[in-house]
């Protein structure tokens, strides 16, 4: 059964919104690249604003910290992800001409609950994560709306394709097709379309002519991953040297980077320095992930309470991703804790130029390791401070709050008339 929150007592702050927060995933606890997003924009409003949450879990363990989110919300409702209902959702969505990464988040009891609360409750602005979420305020016309795509994911499934053989090459193609003319339709019925990254929006822009469109780049708290302040455990250290790779181990993408590493890159960095270790750290390990754990060398941690040891005990991060839309978080993490990263063109290209000077980018298997290897004999050519140094002043010169906040308080007193 779902879940509803409880009413918080948080005092009004003087012009404060009322705003409804609708996301795909519960943000907290956030352990992964979108929830870190959304959980930093919850927690942003919350600050001068009164929020009501409205989302879905799938893990059972999300639901057990839902109470933290408390002090961020009036408010919240969370929602089960049904395994079979969801499933058996997309695949109907296929005779009806639907995106079925829609079709697989539409619950009848969500509909209904968010339904309730716009008739109870008057809200200034209805602020949704994922145009999969986008489908429960369609038909809301007098309240503006604010989408965060976050990312062009109609782009990522013809990635899929392009990695597939058929009828799967078929399937993700025919879902792109059909994704990418929903996107395009809902830029044009909500007032702000976002995305994380500038190459995102002119990506979007090219598929969705009209409607307005803002980048809010993702937010990283520079001083939460300085490594002199993040102990390492004895396991961690017993460990080393290693490399890591990080992200939920059960995304297709990041279950092909991992693959492609260990079967195409690890070889040739082991022939030249055999005592190195792989390190795949992320919750839920698919089969063909945990597979790799036979391999002494191999290390596969599952889900782990806190990525930081990990990434700070590495001699660098890898990031080999062939499949890669909007920002990849596990590159901002690791720069944060100041270990040097090595990524693909296709995973470094999201990023601004001054971020993207910090990365050893290389594509080929044989580049990747010998760029691996440069750093495991030599050091980084960028020390630890500069890494970090370079990522804190960028983050500061973007002031991501106050961006936020405009973007929500940007046309109100226009809107407020029209209403």
């Amino acid at each position: 059964m779902p879940e509803s929150g409880e009413i918080g007592h948080r005092r009004s702050c003087v012009g404060a919104m009322r705003i409804l927060f609708i996301v795909h995933r519960t943000p907290y606890p956030p352990n992964k690249g979108d929830k870190l997003r959304s959980f930093w924009e919850l927690r942003t409003l919350a600050k001068q604003h009164e929020v009501d949450l409205f989302c879905f879990y799938d893990d059972p363990k999300d639901k057990e910290e839902a109470h933290h989110l408390k002090q961020y919300c009036r408010q919240y409702y969370l929602q089960k992800v049904s395994y079979f209902w969801s499933r058996t959702r997309a695949i109907a969505s296929l005779l009806f001409g639907q995106p079925f990464s829609t079709a697989f988040f539409y619950s009848r009891s969500m509909a209904r609950q968010i339904k309730s609360v716009l008739a109870s409750r008057s809200y200034d602005k209805i602020l949704v994560f994922s145009s999969s979420m986008a489908q429960y305020v369609e038909a809301t016309s007098n309240i503006p709306k604010i989408l965060d795509m976050v990312d062009v994911d109609s782009d990522k499934w013809e990635q899929y394709a392009n990695r597939s053989c058929w009828p799967l090459s078929w399937l993700w193609r025919h879902e792109a097709r059909r994704l990418a003319a929903y996107e395009s339709l809902l830029v044009q019925s909500f007032s702000t379309t976002v995305v994380c990254t500038d190459a995102e929006a002119e990506l979007l822009r090219s598929k969705a002519p009209i409607g307005e469109i803002h980048v809010l780049e993702n937010f990283l708290d520079v001083d939460q991953y300085d490594p002199q302040n993040i102990p390492l455990s004895e396991q961690i250290r017993s460990w080393q040297p290693y490399v890591i790779f990080s992200g939920s181990m059960d995304y297709f993408p990041n279950m092909d980077a991992a693959e492609y590493f260990y079967r195409k890159v690890f070889p040739l960095i082991r022939r030249e320095l055999p005592k190195t270790r792989f390190v795949i750290a992320g919750r839920n390990p698919h089969r063909s992930i945990a597979e790799l754990g036979s391999d002494p060398a191999v290390l596969i941690t599952g889900s782990v309470p806190d990525i930081k040891p990990y990434l700070c005990g590495a001699a660098a991060a890898v990031v080999p991703m062939r499949i890669a839309r909007g920002v990849q978080n596990k590159i901002l993490e690791a720069l944060g804790c100041g270990i040097p990263v090595v990524s693909t063109a296709a995973a470094a290209a999201a990023l601004t130029r001054n971020l993207r000077s910090l990365l050893m980018v290389a594509n080929t298997p044989q580049e990747f390791a010998a760029s691996v290897v440069k750093v495991l004999r030599n050091g980084p050519d960028i020390v630890s401070k500069d890494l970090r140094r370079t990522l804190k002043k960028h983050y500061d010169n973007l002031d991501l709050p106050s961006q936020l906040d405009r973007l929500m308080l940007e046309r109100r007193a226009e809107e407020a008339v029209a209403r």
